[in-house]
């Protein structure tokens, strides 16, 4: 802050001295024979112009200091790069491509989710199509782009919820249906483990639910406009890994498709409950978790640095700081050492 600022009036400007109401002013006599003095409207209209004119000065410097700039970026997709996206209770790993695993601590649920844009007779990987990648706090929008439609995943983890968000607004020519797909992987984080898992489609929620033989430990993976949904399976004679289901056509123009994810370690019912939450809710749990980063900006100790980038990257840090913290229900809340993928394996890249 300048401090001339704060005690004097902005600095450069001049303020015209004020008179007491009794003290006589001498006016040369140049300048009654000129007639300057005999002009208030001209003192007025001077009085005028440098108010405005501090007003001016004054108002950039309070925007700056009332609305600072959004923390966000922006670029070309890197398809190498790792891309986190977490809350303290769940976390999404993968890549720029859009192409992730998902945990709701303690429990691993699948890998390799990706999606498939279906236009007349072809079906189009996301990952060949991705272009941009924009970060922000809460949450990351990947950009894909055909010859006559664009896709903007953004995929979102609430702060304090198990469970995340991917949203697909669409915008196309012709009619246009989204596949998604994904390998199941439902297991506790390791070295912990559970018994024999199972995997069916919920008709009334429109997801595939994940189960296991204690009925203890449930996920749900779904869309409230999924549709034919193929579950892998395994048999004597064939298999499949990969789980998908469709999420209705677009015929033509805009509009917003959804997927949702959740867990529990304490039952199907508390999973489906946080489901519908997130199903009724995902747009103010977006925006409570943008004021929860902006929030946590502004009260905790910051630096005004005089390069922006300088100052990005700082405040980037102060965010991934605090997304380093990971609740767990058994071992409680702490930050953990980083994130990675885990792959076919259930240990995640943190201790």
């Amino acid at each position: 802050m300048n401090r001339d600022f704060a005690s004097s009036g902005v600095a450069g400007v001049p303020i015209a001295p004020v008179c007491h109401p009794l003290q006589r002013v001498v006016i040369p006599s140049e300048a009654r024979n000129l007639g300057f003095a005999r002009h208030p409207r001209r003192t007025l209209v001077t009085r005028v112009l440098q108010t405005i004119l501090i007003a001016l000065t004054i108002a950039p410097v309070l925007s700056a200091q009332q609305s600072p700039k959004p923390l966000e970026l922006s670029r070309t997709v890197r398809t190498w790069e790792f891309l986190p996206i977490v809350g303290t209770r769940a976390g999404l790993f993968g890549n720029e491509t859009g192409r992730f695993e998902a945990w709701v601590y303690p429990l691993k649920i699948f890998r390799d989710f990706h999606l498939t844009f279906h236009v007349g007779d072809r079906a189009l990987p996301a990952e060949s199509l991705s272009r941009t990648l924009t970060v922000r706090p809460e949450s990351a929008t990947i950009l894909y782009a055909g010859d006559s439609f664009r896709v903007r995943e953004t995929i979102f983890v609430p702060v304090n919820e198990p469970g995340a968000v991917v949203l697909l607004d669409v915008e196309t020519e012709q009619p246009l249906e989204i596949e998604a797909a994904f390998v199941g992987d439902f297991q506790l984080e390791w070295p912990a483990a559970l018994g024999g898992t199972y995997i069916q489609w919920d008709t009334k929620l429109q997801a595939v639910v994940f189960g296991e033989e204690t009925r203890k430990f449930a996920a749900l993976v779904g869309s409230p406009t999924a549709q034919d949904a193929h579950l892998a399976y395994q048999t004597n004679y064939s298999s499949a890994d990969e789980n998908s289901l469709r999420l209705g056509v677009t015929q033509r123009g805009k509009e917003t498709k959804v997927v949702l994810l959740s867990a529990s370690i304490t039952g199907a019912a508390d999973a489906q409950k946080t489901y519908q939450h997130l199903l009724s809710s995902y747009k103010d749990l977006q925006l409570t978790a943008a004021d929860f980063y902006r929030e946590y900006l502004a009260r905790t100790v910051s630096l005004e640095l005089p390069d922006d980038a300088l100052q990005q990257a700082y405040d980037w840090a102060r965010i991934s700081t605090i997304q380093g913290l990971v609740s767990n229900p058994y071992l409680g809340t702490g930050l953990v050492a980083g994130y990675r993928t885990s792959g076919t394996s259930q240990r995640p890249g943190f201790a």
